[in-house]
C-alpha cells in the first residue's frame, strides 16, 4: 500500500471507530471558551460581519438581541461590525450550527463526546422549519420560540439524559437509516427513535419534538462533526473533515491539513423544490453547516437509501442510481455497520484527491433560505461545493 492510499485508511479507520455519545445539553457558554467570553459564532468558514448575506446579518443581530447586549438587533449588529463583540465560525469552536447557523452564549446546545478520544463536539437545538432563525427570520414569534427552547425544552432534554444515560448517537444513525432516513433532509425516523429513547413525558415539549420532522438533523450534525473531529490531523491524509457554507463562500477542510480552510463561492441550490410561488431568483446561495452529515458518508451521500427524500430536493427517482454511483466512486471507505435497507454498505467520508481527479464535486442536500431577511426557509435542494477548493487542498497536500 503506498503512503497516500496508507493515510487515507488511518483517517477512514478513525471515523469508524468513533462513538459519539449525547451526554448533556448545556447554554452554548458552558461548552465553549469563546461564548463564555461573550462571543458568538456562525456558520461556514470565517467571513467579515459586512460580507454576510442577509439572512445571517438578520439570525446574528436577532440572536445577540435575545442575548440583551443592544436594545434592538440592528443595535446589537453593529457591536459586532465595530469588533466589540468577538466572531468566530462553529467549526473553529468545536460545533456547528444549520444554515445561517448562530449560536449566542445562552443557546442551548446538544453536547456529544467520543469515549475512547474524549473529544466533544456540540450543535444548538432544532427550531423546526419555516419561519425560524437559522433561516434568516425574524419577528416575535421566531424570539419567543427561542426563548421557549432555552427556558422549557433545553432542561426536560437534560434531565432525560440525565435520567436515562447518554445517547447513542452511532446505535440511532444504524436503525434511522435502515428505516429510511439519509440522516439530513429527511431525519424522521431518527426523530421518532430520539423521542423513544428520551422517554419524555412534557406534553408540550413532546408534541413540539413529535411535530418536528428535523429534530434529529441536529443530533446528525453533532455526531458527524465528532466524528470527523476524531479522524482529523491524520499526516498526509486527504478525507474530508468539513465542508461548511455562509451564504457567500463555501470552505472544506482535510484530514492532513487540519484547521486550514480552502474555499469557493457558494451557488445557489440546483436542482431545487421551491414552496409556494418562489423562484429560483429568490433563492440565497448555499449556507450551513449541516454539509458536515455528507462529509462523514450520509446525506445526499446516502440518498439511495431514502426514497421519501428524493422529490422534496428537487430530484427524481431515475436519478438515484447515478448520484449513488457518482458518490461511491469519490469515497474514502465504506461502513460495514451503517447500512442501507438494502444492505449495502453506507459510505465512510470523501477523499479530496479523487474528487479533484474525478471533478465529481459531492453533493450537499440542503434547505433554501429567501435572499431577503425575514422571510425564512422558501424550499430545498442540492447543491455542491465548488471544485477549486479540492483542487487547491490536493495542492496543498503535495
Amino acid at each position: 500500500m503506498n503512503a497516500a492510499l496508507h493515510t487515507a485508511a488511518d483517517a477512514v479507520t478513525r471515523l469508524a471507530a468513533a462513538r459519539p455519545m449525547v451526554i448533556d445539553v448545556v447554554p452554548a457558554s458552558e461548552i465553549s471558551e469563546h461564548h463564555s467570553g461573550g462571543g458568538v459564532t456562525h456558520a461556514g468558514p470565517p467571513i467579515e460581519p459586512e460580507r454576510m448575506c442577509p439572512p445571517m446579518r438578520a439570525a446574528l443581530g436577532s440572536a445577540l438581541f435575545i442575548e440583551g447586549v443592544a436594545g434592538s438587533p440592528a443595535d446589537a449588529l453593529k457591536l459586532v461590525e465595530d469588533g466589540q463583540i468577538p466572531l468566530k465560525t462553529n467549526h473553529d469552536t468545536g460545533g456547528v450550527g444549520p444554515m445561517a447557523g448562530v449560536v449566542n452564549p445562552s443557546m442551548p446546545v446538544w453536547v456529544a463526546r467520543d469515549e475512547a478520544t474524549g473529544k466533544v463536539a456540540w450543535c444548538p437545538l432544532n427550531e423546526g422549519s419555516g419561519k425560524v432563525l437559522r433561516y434568516g427570520a425574524d419577528g416575535p414569534e421566531v424570539l419567543e420560540r427561542l426563548k421557549w427552547m432555552r427556558d422549557v425544552l433545553a432542561p426536560e432534554l437534560r434531565a432525560a439524559l440525565s435520567a436515562r444515560g447518554p445517547l447513542d448517537l452511532f446505535d440511532l444513525h444504524v436503525r434511522s437509516l435502515a428505516l429510511g432516513d439519509e440522516a439530513h433532509h429527511r431525519t424522521e425516523e431518527g426523530t421518532a427513535l430520539t423521542l423513544a429513547a428520551l422517554g419524555i413525558e412534557h406534553p408540550e415539549v413532546r408534541a413540539f419534538i413529535a411535530g418536528n420532522g428535523q429534530f434529529f438533523l441536529n443530533l446528525a450534525m453533532v455526531f458527524s462533526k465528532l466524528a470527523l473531529d476524531c479522524a482529523a490531523d491524520v499526516p498526509g491524509s486527504p478525507m474530508l473533515t468539513a465542508i461548511a457554507r455562509n451564504g457567500v463562500e463555501v470552505g472544506i477542510r482535510v484530514s492532513g491539513l487540519g484547521d486550514r480552510w480552502f474555499v469557493g463561492p457558494a451557488a445557489r441550490p440546483f436542482p431545487a423544490k421551491l414552496y409556494d410561488d418562489y423562484t429560483p431568483g429568490d433563492m440565497n446561495p448555499d449556507l450551513g453547516d449541516s454539509a458536515i452529515v455528507e462529509t462523514y458518508g450520509l446525506g445526499a451521500l446516502a440518498v439511495a437509501a431514502s426514497p421519501l427524500s428524493v422529490p422534496s430536493v428537487g430530484l427524481k427517482p431515475e436519478d438515484v442510481a447515478r448520484i449513488d454511483a457518482e458518490c461511491r466512486s469519490i469515497a474514502a471507505g465504506f461502513s460495514s455497520d451503517i447500512k442501507f435497507p438494502d444492505g449495502r454498505e453506507s459510505i465512510l467520508g470523501i477523499d479530496a484527491r479523487k474528487v479533484a481527479a474525478t471533478r465529481l464535486s459531492p453533493p450537499v442536500h440542503t434547505g433554501i433560505a429567501h435572499k431577503q431577511p425575514g422571510i425564512g426557509q422558501i424550499g430545498g435542494g442540492i447543491t455542491h461545493p465548488p471544485l477549486n477548493a479540492f483542487d487547491e487542498a490536493v495542492e496543498a497536500l503535495g
